[in-house]
């Protein structure tokens, strides 16, 4: 490719992706930027636009400060960068470049002469400048004229963009450098999502608008040099916004909040439909009208509310860096230049010096990002493998230790190395499961726009408080987690919590409150959904049940099963059906993922003081504590979650029961005894209970009595799956792998439950 704008457009491209991904004082990756920058300095003077070769030469000089350590500020080099991207654009589409970045080159250590060429300053900026500059408040304000220079362009594009299909023959670098932009800029937004939930709480948390502020900025500056003009165009507009909101030009408020939410809606929208085009090899740009969001944007940033930071001067004058007099002539200059700030004014007739205007500017904005803390990526799949490899070895160091040669061994020596490679087999087991934990923080967070929207949409005023976000779980977990939480909030909204009037008549506060809490409990993860509104109606969902025909008029049940009845499926105490519930088809959907997640469900309700879900989970889905029992010559695994107690039954605790089978007599209370060696058709050595051992468990408050031969101890245990042939078997939840190499299969309570009512049946 000889063409020169090409080349510079290929080097523009790897130096932007190098730039967003740089992380602190990475010497390697900024010797790679330098040799690109050299590189295009040849292909610039072919260019013969001296703004383009004097932006370059001082990204050049920077960045050679950067690598000697004497600056630690990237900001002004991402600026650099972005115009370098935009006026290349210019160069491209043959238009003029009318933006002034002369104040820019200066902060970058490059100044033009009289005669209008640039020339190395000899006395370069002070390294410390901050991210927020007067530069970057220049950049970012006159981005309403930058704008305007662009829409035209991208107006053009827009125009034919529906009908363009994707070049056909794009490269496969290509493709990564979008999927990698697609994957990381929903990531951005999720983040962004969450952090104005925040925002919402404490409109004053700059920490969580630079946050946002970064995700925009980031989107912004990868689209830009992907030509994905309207993601680029809409996220320069958030990004602006936001810039204002963190200088304390305007005060988040609920109709900043929304708009930014919808922002985040669109370019979700917007960058889903560049993932759809890669896909479909058609046009990345699925045509979406950004134009009215775009106005209502810039009409907050016309209408905002001022607050009344001090200026720029009254600081210099405060700090004694300037007299009033000589402040008033530069501002006497500044009516015939409105163009200029006044700190560029006063460092150009040398009144004060740079670092002097960047101090004041320090204290005037104190927005000073923190540096993230130094994290890496990995592929999931990568992750899971080194999970499933470490079970693996914690198998073959357990069939170690078992092997009759090893116990009948008296070489000490071989004893302790094989301690020490249990105590490191450990370590490593403990440390790889720990990979998959990842706070629930991101699933609770995700609940605050939910119960922001229904309670806009059902005319309800109710809050959400949180509390444990920071708590582990395995990732699976968290992910399976989040659907039944949404159907548990969307009830609590909708069934719950009652309407203001109608509170304040009941004694209450106006405002309902929906809690969520999450800790760790036994081994396992408890979270809590609690309301405090009506509460569950025990006798309208006793009526329900009879007329559904679920329970009988003689029956007595507790409060515990009565309340239980919601999770049948197709089950609604609901009046009327809303948008948000009353199908009866989300609280069965809540207890079947929750039972496949290994885990529970338990409701505590009182009139008029509301409910409490209580959902309570394993930690992790690939390792579970379990009791191994002997049934015959085979073993099973009892996960102890579901462990009540294990006896020896006397002869007069057994009996049996018309209808009901044979039953165990435990704690007063006649429990059904199951013989696991007539379900899974083995031989057992105790025919009668009061000849082997009985061990109660426990599923859904149905207790069960499972006759077995002996207890062989309490391990941790690795599951296995057992394929696509025998995943389906009821009553068994999975394999493990014995120390001594044999198979044991591990229980499934809920479904031998079911088994056996239906074997009663």
């Amino acid at each position: 490719m000889s063409d020169p704008i090409d080349k510079t457009k290929e080097k523009i491209e790897a130096i932007s992706l190098e730039v967003v991904t740089i992380d602190g004082a990475d010497i390697s990756a900024m010797g790679k930027i330098l040799n690109l920058l050299c590189d295009m300095e040849e292909d610039a003077e072919k260019i013969g636009k001296p703004v383009f070769s004097d932006l370059i030469s001082g990204l050049k000089t920077y960045l050679e400060k950067a690598i000697m350590g004497e600056t630690d500020d990237f900001e002004p080099f991402e600026q650099g960068i972005e115009h370098l991207s935009a006026i290349h654009r210019c160069i491209r589409n043959d238009e003029a470049y009318d933006e002034d970045i002369s104040e820019l080159l200066n902060v970058l250590g490059f100044k033009q002469s009289d005669s209008g060429q640039g020339e190395k300053d000899p006395q370069p900026v002070h390294p410390d400048i901050e991210s927020d500059t007067e530069v970057e408040s220049v950049s970012i304000e006159k981005s309403d004229s930058e704008d305007d220079g662009f829409k035209k362009s991208a107006d053009k594009k827009e125009m034919k963009a529906d009908i363009q299909p994707l070049d056909q023959n794009i490269s496969e670098e290509d493709r990564e450098i979008l999927s990698g932009f697609v994957m990381e800029s929903l990531e951005s937004l999720e983040t962004a999502e969450i952090c104005l939930m925040d925002l919402e709480q404490d409109p004053g948390n700059l920490e969580s608008i630079n946050s946002i502020f970064r995700s925009f900025h980031t989107i912004k500056g990868v689209s830009g040099f992907l030509d994905l003009d309207r993601i680029n165009m809409l996220a320069h507009h958030a990004e602006n916004l936001l810039d204002k909101a963190r200088c304390g030009e305007i005060v988040i408020g609920v109709a900043v909040i929304d708009i930014i939410l919808e922002t985040v809606d669109l370019l979700k929208k917007l960058i889903e439909g560049v993932r759809g085009g890669m896909e479909k090899n058609v046009s990345l740009d699925i045509g979406l009208d950004t134009a009215p969001l775009l106005n209502r944007i810039d009409e907050i940033q016309l209408e905002a509310d001022q607050i009344g930071d001090k200026r720029l001067g009254e600081i210099l004058v405060e700090k004694d860096e300037v007299t009033p007099q000589k402040l008033d002539k530069g501002l006497e200059r500044q009516k015939q230049e409105p163009d200029k700030k006044i700190g560029q004014i006063l460092v150009e007739d040398k009144i004060v010096e740079s670092k002097a205007v960047v101090a004041a500017l320090r204290d005037q904005k104190k927005t000073r990002m923190r540096h993230a803390d130094l994290q890496i990526k990995v592929d999931t799949k990568k992750l899971d493998n080194l999970v499933d490899l470490t079970g693996e070895l914690v198998i073959a160091q357990s069939m170690l230790r078992q092997n009759p040669a090893i116990l009948e061994t008296k070489d000490q020596k071989l004893l302790q190395n094989l301690g020490q490679l249990n105590q490191i087999t450990s370590g490593l087991q403990t440390t790889a499961m720990s990979m998959r934990m990842v706070p629930v923080k991101s699933t609770f967070q995700k609940m605050v726009r939910l119960v922001r929207d229904l309670s806009k949409n059902s005319g309800k005023d109710v809050k959400l408080k949180m509390s444990g976000e920071d708590t582990e779980i395995d990732r699976n977990v968290v992910d399976e987690l989040y659907e039944p939480m949404v159907h548990m909030i969307r009830n609590s909204v909708d069934h719950g919590i009652e309407m203001p009037e109608e509170r304040i008549k009941a004694g209450k506060s106006k405002s309902g409150e929906i809690q969520l809490l999450a800790y760790h409990q036994g081994g396992n993860i408890i979270v809590e959904i609690s309301d405090d509104g009506r509460g569950l109606d025990k006798e309208r969902i006793i009526e329900k049940a009879r007329a559904n025909n679920l329970i009988s008029d003689e029956c007595k049940h507790s409060d515990t099963e009565i309340y239980n009845l919601i999770f049948q499926p197709g089950f609604s105490t609901a009046q009327k059906v809303t948008d948000v519930s009353g199908r009866g088809v989300g609280m069965d959907v809540v207890k079947k993922a929750i039972e496949k997640l290994r885990g529970k469900v338990e409701i505590n309700s009182r009139p008029d003081r509301g409910s409490t879900f209580i959902i309570r989970l394993p930690l992790t889905l690939a390792i579970i504590e379990g009791m191994v029992v002997r049934i015959g010559k085979e073993r099973y695994v009892i996960p102890a979650l579901t462990i009540l107690e294990s006896l020896r039954p006397a002869r007069d605790q057994y009996s049996t029961v018309e209808g009901k089978g044979e039953m165990i007599l435990s704690r007063g209370k006649l429990i059904p005894l199951i013989r696991l060696n007539r379900i899974f058709k083995v031989e057992c050595d105790s025919e009668h209970p009061w000849e082997g051992l009985v061990v109660v468990v426990e599923h859904d408050s149905h207790q069960m009595c499972l006759l077995l031969d002996e207890l062989l101890g309490k391990e941790e245990i690795v599951i296995k799956s057992l394929g696509e042939t025998l995943k389906d078997i009821t009553g068994i939840a999975g394999g493990a792998i014995m120390g001594d190499g044999r198979v044991g299969l591990i229980l499934d309570m809920a479904g031998l439950w079911d088994l056996v009512m239906g074997v009663e049946n």
